[in-house]
Parts: structure tokens; sequence; C-alpha cells
């Protein structure tokens, strides 16, 4: 949990100590693993995040940083956010908009230099498909990694007290779980003249320099403000403020707090909206903080962290419906996506991720994912799940919608333009996939890896059999089988996939688009995919795209309003090949254009 001005402050208190590196070795560390994400500065490739991509040196970079801790012989221990309920509000965001059209107004201008600034100031890097592919990436390197089940610094604080890890890195808020010592900073040397040291903040010395309670910190840290709770208003004034202008001053938080306690504070508002606004996100940050649901080492169960305190009796309108174990199982490990059960034990789907450029038909895609793939992957989970899953009502709710909205949190969760949508449970083919039968054909392809080629090539072969062992016949009312085998679940995954997608009907023959993805050339089948996909939503065509009301693009980059038809069919052809994946060098940013029309 970001609480604002807290690291500058305790840096100010000369709270923050320093030490050699050599004491971490032989120690095994808690890693908030986004944290850890954002200190790589390397990672911060602002052409590449405008384009709207990863960093081309992504892997080679972070690669780099686990040589560090192997160097040391330090032992990470990588944990990931999980169902994390969203924030109430955009603490961090402010200008982010302002600062992008200044980017792509000076690059139109031949101004790289000042638009690369303001690029790295207005994107992010970390995002949940980065997020995703760091987390495969480390266990695929034999690193420990787990999913948190909700908050990832929760789940530290559990580990730092029963034992598990030794110390923690991550944020200053860790502070707030109770943890007793987080490290803030770690700096690895790169050449003999450095040294590798690192940054460290104790809550013992923290209470002690600032005469409070653990729960005084944690009152004064809510006043301060938290993406879960606004800063307290009155900090805001100008007598409250610290020498400098216009910088927030902490101590005053701690200064009122010791005055009275917070409850007092929550009966002194300007307004009685502002004192709603402000009481309910206070109150929410407190349960967060006091009752995170964790993975328990001792038992192995899901529950709020400190389980002998009592949670508020409206707690599952706050952290959503309590999920079965086996499905924050496969969470834990990374084989499902948080965002899956998130949106089931929630009901809501939020898609709060702004793009680097804004365009109708952009939001009309977010419009249209609800009823093409969404219904249908959460009815893949929910058909597992009891009744109340399975018609569930999921509102939807996207970075363009003008009000705050939270179901469950304030009653009422519709109105005329919320857009809904329930799981969609499908019967599907009768798929029968055994490990025999999959070595069988793998050696009949002369292939060693199964993927979408490999299953449509399969398909074809069987389809025309009458004794094929694939589909043995279209009774839908039987589940598919499969073997417990890896090379068997992958195979039946992607054909339950081209089911799905509309490549095999349901009666099991290929259709049309089917056809044409088998007979595409292995290195760019996937991308394929993705480009029918996109012709079969009507978002890959050779027209230039439409400005959402009241939120023009950059006037610099003078973007077509209209397009003849060779300007449509260039637009067209670099949309198409910016599909095509390319190989680049590990450890390098990107360093050529950046195209408005492909971002």
């Amino acid at each position: 949990m970001r609480v604002r001005h807290l690291q500058s402050h305790l840096a100010d208190q000369a709270l923050v100590h320093h030490g050699g590196l050599e004491k971490l070795r032989g120690v095994r560390v808690g890693v908030d693993a986004v944290f850890w994400l954002r200190t790589i500065q390397s990672l911060k490739d602002p052409f590449a995040d405008a384009l709207g991509g990863i960093p081309p040196g992504i892997f080679g970079f972070v690669d780099k940083e686990l040589e560090h801790f192997e160097r040391h012989e330090i032992t990470p221990l990588f944990v990931f956010q999980g169902v994390a309920p969203g924030p109430q509000h955009s603490m961090f965001g402010g200008r982010m908009e302002e600062q992008m059209q200044k980017a792509w107004n000076l690059l139109a201008t031949g101004n790289r230099a000042e638009a690369q600034k303001f690029f790295a100031t207005s994107t992010s890097r970390i995002n949940g498909d980065f997020v995703y592919f760091i987390f495969h990436h480390l266990r695929a390197k034999g690193y420990e990694c787990l999913l948190a089940p909700y908050f990832a610094g929760a789940q530290l604080a559990h580990f730092a007290a029963e034992g598990v890890i030794s110390t923690v890195f991550g944020p200053p808020g860790l502070l707030l779980y109770g943890v007793q010592s987080v490290v803030i900073q770690i700096n690895f040397a790169t050449s003999p003249e450095e040294r590798s040291d690192f940054q460290w903040v104790d809550l013992e010395s923290v209470l002690n320099k600032w005469a409070i309670t653990r729960d005084q910190f944690v009152d004064a840290c809510m006043l301060a403000g938290t993406e879960y709770c606004l800063t307290y208003p009155y900090l805001n004034l100008g007598h409250f403020q610290a020498p400098a202008p216009g910088k927030f001053n902490f101590d005053a938080a701690v200064y009122i707090i010791k005055q009275a306690p917070l409850i007092n504070w929550m009966q002194t508002f300007p307004t009685e909206d502002m004192k709603n606004d402000h009481v309910d996100g206070y109150c929410i940050c407190k349960v967060l903080v006091q009752n995170s649901p964790v993975l328990h080492v001792r038992d192995h169960t899901i529950r709020p962290l400190g389980a002998s305190s009592q949670v508020p009796v409206d707690f599952s309108n706050i952290m959503g419906e309590k999920l079965p174990n086996p499905l924050y199982y496969l969470m834990l490990k990374g084989i499902l996506s948080h965002k899956l059960p998130q949106a089931l034990a929630k009901g809501e789907w939020m898609d709060k991720s702004q793009p680097l450029v804004d365009t109708v038909e952009f939001r009309t895609l977010l419009e249209d994912l609800p009823d093409v793939y969404r219904k249908h992957a959460l009815g893949l989970i929910a058909q597992h799940l009891h009744q109340g899953f399975q018609t569930k009502t999921i509102m939807c709710k996207a970075f363009y919608d003008s009000s705050t909205f939270r179901q469950g949190l304030s009653g009422e969760g519709s109105s005329e333009s919320t857009r809904s949508f329930q799981p969609c449970i499908t019967k599907w083919l009768r798929w029968r996939v055994t490990k025999d039968a999959v070595e069988a054909e793998m050696r009949r392809q002369n292939v060693t890896k199964v993927d979408f080629r490999f299953c449509l090539n399969w398909h074809a072969n069987e389809w025309d059999r009458n004794d094929s062992e694939l589909m043995p016949n279209n009774d839908q009312d039987s589940a598919p089988t499969v073997s417990n085998d890896l090379n068997s679940l992958c195979a039946l995954v992607h054909l339950m996939v081209l089911e799905q997608s509309g490549y095999i009907t349901q009666s099991g023959e290929m259709t049309h688009f089917g056809n044409v993805l088998k007979d595409s050339p292995s290195l760019i089948l996937e991308p394929c995919m993705v480009a029918l996909e996109m012709m079969k939503l009507g978002v890959l065509s050779g027209d230039p795209f439409e400005a959402p009301p009241g939120r023009p693009f950059p006037p610099q980059v003078e973007y077509p309003q209209h397009a003849d038809d060779p300007t449509k069919a260039v637009m067209l052809l670099t949309r198409v090949m910016s599909l095509v994946p390319m190989n680049l060098k590990g450890d390098e940013m990107w360093n050529a254009d950046v195209d408005f029309d492909l971002t």
C-alpha cells in the first residue's frame, strides 16, 4: 500500500538506515515483486511504453538483477499482487493525459529528446501483461514465486511473522501491516569502485522518534492519504504545509493524530459529502490493513490476517465473495490469472488502464469483449462453482466512465449506462485427449511442441476417420477427458480455445477460418490468429481511428480524419505487420521511430 510522502518524510527524519549488502548474505528475503520491478531503472523504456508494448530488453535486464541476487547469496521469494480491490481514487494519476499530449506534440515536431522525457512521466512500464511475463519467467528460471491471494504486502507480513522469510524488500507502506523492518532499496555495485549497499526502515525506530503507537502510525498514514483513502482535507491548508511551497507536510498528519484519535477527526469536514467520501475510504483502508486475507502457512487456508480479530459484517462487500480453495491454489501458482477470480468474487470487471491513444474503436472493443470472450472465460470457471457464481451479474466499468462505480459498496450496483453480463457455461465437444494419442500425433507430424498448428493438423487428420479417438462422438452432454500429462492438457486447452473462437464448429467440423489458420506458416500462426480475431471484431482495417468526444488527438500530430485509398492501404499494412514479433537485442532500449497510429 502506497502512502503519500511517507518515504520522503522518513528520509528527512533520518529514519532510513544504510548498511553494506554483505549483511544480507545468506538471508531469505521476501520481495514485493512489483515494487522490485519499479526499482529497475533500465526497465523504463519510454518509447517502448509509448508503443504500448514491453521493453525489448525486459528479460535481459531482469536476468542481470537476478545475477546480483545470486552473487550476493541472497535468496528471494517473489510475491505478486492477487485479487486486491481496486483503488478508490487515482492518487498518483494527476497530469498523465496532459503529459502525453505534450509528448506526442514534441515528437511530431522533431524534438525527440524532450518527447522521451514526457513519455517517461506519462507511461507505466508495470502493467498486467508485463507482470504476467515476469512471473512465469522467474518460475521458468527456478525462483520461488507466489501470486498472493489478495495483497502482496499482507502476505509478506504473514511470511515475516511466521519466519518463512527473514526480512522484506518493498515500499515503506509495508510498515502498516506490522512488518518490523522493511528494506526499501538495494544498490548492487556495477563496478569495482562502487559498494553494494541497502537501505531499510525500522518500525520501532519510527514509533519511538515520533512518540506514537502502531495504531496511531496507521491512522497518520491514512490521514496523509493512500490509494484507498483521500488525504484529510485540512492537511492541505497553508498553515499545515511545509516551508517549501506546494510540498505536502507528512509531519502534520503525525501531529494531529497525537492530538486526538482518528474517530474525532472524522467528525470535522467542510461538507457532508466530503465527510462521506473520506470516512468510507478510511474505513475500507483500515479493514484492508488489519484483515486482508492471506495464505496461512500452518494450515494452508486462505483467511484474514490476524485471524483472532473479527471482520466487519460487510467484509465481502470490500473483498468480494470467498472463493473455493482449489481456485486460490490455481491462482497462487500462476496457472490462472487473478483477473477472472476477481471478477467472480467482486461481481465487477474493471478496465481501468487507459490506452496511450484513446479512440472510439478501442472503447467499442471494450464494450464488445464481454460477449465475445469474457463471459465464456468466466463460464469455464463458474461451471465448477456453486450456482451463485454461475448466475452472478458482472458489472463492467471502463476508464472512460465518468462516475465512480463500486458494486457492493454503493448498494445500487447498476445504472442506465452500466454494462453487465453473466458467465456463459458452454457445452463443449467431447474431446478425448490421451497421452498415447498425443505422442503418436507428435511423431506423425514430426514436432516437439503442442501448439495451435499441431492441434489444427491433428483435428484435420482425425475428422474424416470413423474411428477417431480425438472426437469419438458429438455427444455434448459428456465433458472432455484428458490424461494426467502436460502435453495432453496443453492440447486440450488449445482445442477448446479453437472451438470457442469459432475455428471448429459445435458439430466438430473445421470452419473456413480454421483452414486459413491451419495453413499459415508456423512462425506467424499466432499473429495470424490475432489478426483474424481483430477482423471478426471489426477493429483491423485501413480506416483512420476516431477520437472520442471531448478528447481530440494532439494537434501537432496532424492525424487524418479521412484518408484516400493509398493512405488506407499503408495504414492497413503497417497495422498488420505490427502484429508480427521481432527479434530484438536483449539489453537495449527501443531506438526506432514511434508511430501514433500504431500505439
